[in-house]
């Protein structure tokens, strides 16, 4: 009698623990995009297909998507943020992100960055939508069915705005042509927590994981890093097909550079005619690791610098691995560009080769671009 006891108990403590545990999911995107830039006017228009899996046990009547380049406009809520935090003073100084300040209230018409969209099409059928700043709501002519897909078709445009704050053109301090970090319009995240349609004031950086198929269409001068693998390495060159080969001779007056990344949820790429690209193939199957950054002419230490980048690095990942886990995608890239330093997946956009900066951005892909946080919610 006594072990019936127990075994009823020992049966019924497993089926409280079962129902305890939610049926875990986790939405997925496919994106397909082809970019025309424009390097005259800092314009380029768009195509994007994305495939989207609702996994989630919901019907889904709305979706929504970042468009970050609607931040820098004057009177924005990141101007806005901005200027108000230089309004308070700590030890006598204003408290604003030095790299901000009031840089956006002042930005021109040709300036300022802005996404706009051309047409949103859902399963082929054109979806009504609105603009909130930094944030576009699609209001579905038809719910999303729990556990479907649907295939979301998009035409757009879009201005990169003055290098102020992790994206943008024509940095002043490095030199760098094109930082293009949260350039494109990307969908929301709905979790267990609901739709994340997070305005871009400051730091946000959530996304749904999934699959970037991204082919940029730019002068043939350009070279550009970024995320994912270079699919036409062989029609590059530059060092993608070898290592020291020059860009492949073109009689096209613009160069399509088509990159593939799987199971990440973000995409960022840089361009500058004057870069160069070092690399690195880790042994025993490892990474590529590349370093890419702005040539100064007669400039050694330059070179010397950004050259020890990769060897650090190199002699580093043994241990991250042993300690952290191992880096599980093809190849990682060390990009000069943006405002400081910032991750994003299979990349780092740095100021600078600064070897405390670089370990900084490139153990955040363990501690952010595998773990996928909600930053704005857990900081």
């Amino acid at each position: 009698m006594k072990k019936l006891f127990f075994f009823l108990i020992t049966v019924f403590c497993f089926q409280l623990l079962a129902i305890a545990q939610p049926d875990r999911w986790q939405q997925k995107v496919k994106y397909n995009m082809s970019i025309d830039m424009d390097v005259n006017t800092n314009r380029f228009t768009g195509k994007q297909k994305i495939e989207y899996s609702n996994n989630s046990p919901y019907t889904l009547d709305k979706v929504f998507y970042h468009l970050y380049f609607n931040a820098f406009q004057p009177n924005s809520s990141m101007d806005v943020r901005s200027q108000e935090l230089g309004k308070v003073l700590v030890n006598n100084r204003p408290d604003w992100d030095g790299r901000v300040k009031d840089r956006i209230a002042n930005l021109k018409p040709d300036e300022i960055g802005y996404q706009k969209i051309i047409s949103l099409k859902m399963n082929g059928v054109n979806q009504p939508i609105k603009y909130h700043e930094t944030i576009l709501e699609v209001l579905l002519t038809k719910p999303i069915a729990a556990k479907t897909k649907v295939v979301f078709e998009m035409e757009f445009e879009a201005q990169v705005p003055l290098q102020i704050r992790r994206s943008g053109r024509d940095n002043p301090t490095t030199g760098v042509r094109l930082s293009m970090a949260q350039w494109y319009p990307k969908m929301c995240e709905y979790d267990y927590e609901g739709w994340h349609p997070t305005t871009y004031v400051a730091r946000e950086f959530y996304g749904v994981w999934g699959d970037f198929d991204v082919t940029i269409n730019i002068d043939k001068t350009y070279k550009l890093g970024g995320t994912g693998v270079l699919v036409n390495a062989s029609e590059i060159g530059w060092g993608y097909d070898a290592q020291g080969t020059d860009l492949k001779p073109t009689n096209k007056e613009k160069r399509s550079w088509h990159f593939v990344g799987e199971n990440i949820h973000d995409f960022v790429w840089c361009a500058d005619p004057e870069y160069k690209h070092l690399s690195y193939k880790m042994p025993n199957g490892g990474p590529t690791l590349h370093s890419i950054y702005n040539y100064k002419e007669n400039d050694a230490k330059n070179d010397s610098a950004w050259a020890t980048v990769l060897s650090a690095a190199a002699t580093a990942l043994p241990f991250i691995e042993k300690n952290f886990g191992k880096y599980p995608y093809p190849q990682y890239s060390f990009i000069q560009g943006g405002d400081g330093g910032m991750e994003y997946p299979m990349a780092t956009l740095l100021v600078g080769p600064g070897l405390g900066t670089v370990f900084h951005e490139w153990m955040h892909s363990w501690y952010q671009m595998m773990l996928g946080t909600n930053e704005s919610m857990y900081a």
